[in-house]
């Protein structure tokens, strides 16, 4: 039987009839090591090479500047990760966890309102909360991310996370605070009622005028709504609708302060009685 002049010539691929085909090589994969707790090892993942060089100062510096606009809580370790252009392992190998991170931004936090403390005048101190209290209301309105933070979480509202030679700079303001009542005079109880009444205050005023709460800021609005409703109908809110409207930090902080000092100096006329909140029993 003839055969046609024309040869099938077969490539390397072409395999004999019968022949099943080989499967192409693979290369062996290694198992996945499990992912462990905690912060990355100094190995793990890191080449000097090609890794930019970072530390946690330069990680809490970017991580409180975001904090004086944007609220604390809202602070991402992979935003942060991509600002640095590394990965969020690397954050996490040079901050710690996300907790260590936040309580670092507020531990500097405390230290700025440590920093802005006077020294004690021993003779006045009355003069020294005054100084205390619109220092801190500043630092508080610079630092709107993390008063945002602190009035609406437990966690760091004072103490923090600090390792080994670090400084709990809560603990130093709330001990120098404690100092400034105890050399005016007054008893433990009207201490701690003092500190807590004055940081509410504070507290209160800065985060009304970071948020724009005030009645000034809304000063149109607020004539307007009222201008809409009757006067017979509601005399007392037409009567003081303008000076209501004008209320700013300029008069309300102060005025405010003025107010809760003035309690506290009827404390010292009365020391006998202390300042529980209770009513003395006849």
């Amino acid at each position: 039987m003839k055969t046609s002049g024309k040869t099938t010539t077969q490539g390397p691929s072409a395999m004999p009839a019968g022949r099943k085909s080989r499967a192409p090589k693979t290369e062996v994969e290694t198992p996945a090591v499990p992912r462990r707790r905690g912060r990355p090892s100094k190995v793990d993942g890191l080449d000097a090479s090609v890794t930019p060089m970072i530390s946690r100062e330069e990680i809490l510096n970017k991580a409180v500047e975001l904090a004086m606009v944007e609220p604390l809580n809202e602070l991402s370790i992979v935003g942060l990760a991509r600002h640095f252009g590394v990965t969020p392992a690397l954050i996490h190998y040079y901050a710690g966890s996300r907790d260590e991170l936040i309580s670092g931004v507020v531990n500097r936090y405390f230290m700025d309102r440590v920093e802005q403390l006077r020294p004690l005048n021993k003779e006045n101190w009355r003069r020294n909360m005054e100084d205390h209290a619109r220092a801190i209301f500043d630092v508080m309105m610079k630092y709107g991310g993390v008063l945002r933070y602190l009035m609406s979480h437990n966690r760091f509202r004072l103490f923090q996370q600090v390792g080994p030679g670090e400084t709990d700079y809560g603990m130093v303001y709330l001990n120098r605070i404690a100092g400034i009542f105890r050399s005016g005079g007054f008893t433990p109880e009207q201490c701690a009622l003092g500190y807590h009444l004055l940081m509410q205050y504070v507290m209160t005023s800065a985060y009304a005028e970071v948020n724009r709460q005030l009645p000034a800021e809304h000063g149109e609005y607020i004539r307007s709504r009222i201008r809409m409703t009757p006067e017979a109908e509601y005399p007392d809110a037409h009567f003081f609708a303008e000076a209501f409207s004008k209320v700013d930090t300029n008069t309300a902080f102060d005025a405010g302060l003025n107010l809760l000092l003035d309690g506290m100096e009827r404390w010292l006329a009365q020391p006998s009685k202390r300042a529980t909140g209770q009513r003395a029993r006849v």
